[in-house]
């Protein structure tokens, strides 16, 4: 049996007007139910789904006004239309108190009587989309663990489900009022630039109640091409964040308690080895060498994992002031003269530079340095030389360190900054292989780069590139 696109129920004891209504009708491809006694129609399709009843007013036993009321209880949004030769006004102002649609008054036009039937009939199925929305929102709003929040173009709250700011607390209308109570001075001036942007959605983080940290989502609400106002979903994120915070702890103090007897070990073996304690033999102070080596390079693989932590919790965040870099360069092969002494290797100083004093962040460039020189040791053969090249480049300075190592095909030099490979294996090095990885994080942190240019057997050649910053103080910080 084909399927009708619903049901319509005519209730009236006059025959002749049934008939009439169902031929009228008919076209519209709506099964039609029809009964002449009031009575038998509320007790027949209680249980049935009605998309509209038309209705005869006087009946005997229960008149139309009498029926409609008792109808809408088991049918609350079924759209009523009274179909009446009684045309009194108070007729029909008492059939529209009731909830009726229209109003039809006997004899009718076939034509007309359709037009209305048809339109009402579209305003149900209207309503039953819009009443299937509303279920499936108001689902989510009590299901979902989200504060979710609808704002007008002012951000006047509509609606709020109170998952997360609490109603009783925070009696506010107005969402920019709730951060303001919060003191989320940064969060309402982000709000406020979305506001004045074209963006559709954005998201930042918000604190509620000093404990409550969410990362809230915020998306234009339209009407066809009209903006009606932003739709605001705030997940919850604090439980993440304390792990988070736990885990940013746990490492940061792990580091800390590495390197502070890390420290003293190196400090104790650098007396020992300089004979503070009594002389040592050539074996005694070979071997105190190698160990001080090696808390020396402990050292370096515990900065860069701290570093490489806090890149990817947060990024590298960079503090500029005037600095020499040819102060901050000697600095480092200093501090790794250790590896070139091992192998015998030269460290060969080239610049032109006649101010070498502008902004840059010392600390991380120093790391930076350290990280490609200590690279250019290891992977250069014993009794080479390291040349490290200083030179202005109109608005950029470029620091290039150059080895005679056994170089890089260009697949090789593509996977170079990636923190879980490393070349260490094919060269029989050790390392942490966290290096390349983290100078590149503090160029990019500084607006520059890390250029390779390498050959399979002709070595390899690391230039640092970043903007030339200079300084208005003639003086570097040390």
């Amino acid at each position: 049996m084909e399927k009708t696109k619903g049901k319509i129920l005519i209730v009236d004891d006059d025959v002749l007007s049934v008939e009439l209504l169902c031929e009228t009708l008919k076209p519209l491809d709506y099964d039609i139910l029809t009964f002449e006694c009031p009575q038998k129609a509320l007790k027949e399709t209680k249980n049935i789904k009605i998309d509209i009843v038309l209705i005869d007013i006087v009946m005997p036993g229960l008149d139309g006004f009498d029926f409609a009321e008792e109808f809408l209880k088991s049918h609350k949004n079924t759209p009523v239309v009274f179909v009446s030769a009684h045309a009194a006004k108070e007729n029909k102002i008492k059939g529209y108190n009731l909830g009726s649609y229209s109003y039809i008054e006997k004899p009718f036009d076939v034509n007309t009587t359709r037009a209305q039937v048809q339109s009402v009939l579209k305003l149900k199925k209207m309503q039953d989309k819009l009443l299937s929305e509303k279920v499936k929102l108001d689902n989510i709003f009590e299901f979902s663990s989200n504060e979710i929040i609808l704002t007008d173009t002012d951000f006047n709250i509509i609606s709020q489900n109170n998952k997360i700011i609490d109603k009783n607390r925070y009696n506010c209308t107005n969402f920019i009022e709730i951060l303001k109570d919060n003191k989320q001075n940064e969060a309402i001036e982000f709000l406020l630039n979305f506001a004045a942007s074209v963006s559709d959605k954005t998201s930042f983080r918000v604190v509620i109640d000093g404990c409550k940290y969410t990362k809230t989502n915020i998306s234009r609400m339209y009407s066809e091409s009209d903006l009606t106002g932003y739709l605001i979903v705030m997940d919850d994120r604090t439980e993440e964040i304390k792990i988070e915070q736990q885990r940013e702890n746990f490492i940061e103090t792990l580091t800390h308690d590495l390197k502070t007897p890390v420290r003293a070990e190196k400090r104790a073996l650098e007396l020992l080895y300089e004979g503070n304690f009594g002389e040592l033999n050539t074996d005694q102070k070979d071997i105190i060498k190698e160990i001080l080596n090696s808390s020396k390079y402990m050292m370096r693989m515990t900065d860069n994992i701290l570093t490489r932590y806090k890149i990817e919790n947060g990024g590298c965040k960079i503090n500029k002031h005037p600095y020499s870099i040819k102060k901050t360069l000697q600095s480092c092969v200093e501090t790794l003269n250790y590896l070139f002494e091992n192998e015998n290797q030269t460290v060969k100083i080239k610049t032109n530079l006649q101010d070498d004093i502008f902004n840059f962040d010392e600390r991380e460039i120093k790391q930076a340095l350290i990280n490609i020189i200590a690279n250019a040791s290891e992977y250069g053969p014993a009794n080479s030389t390291i040349t490290v090249c200083i030179r202005q480049n109109n608005d950029r300075l470029e620091l290039s360190v150059t080895d005679k190592g056994p170089g890089m095909s260009k697949e090789k030099i593509d996977a170079i900054f990636d923190p879980n490979k490393t070349l260490n294996s094919r060269f029989k090095k050790v390392g942490s292989g966290l290096g390349l990885f983290i100078t590149k994080k503090i160029m990019e942190a500084h607006n520059g780069s890390i250029k390779i240019e390498s050959t399979p057997g002709k070595g390899s050649k690391f230039t640092l590139v970043f903007p030339y910053e200079k300084s208005s103080i003639a003086k570097s910080i040390y």
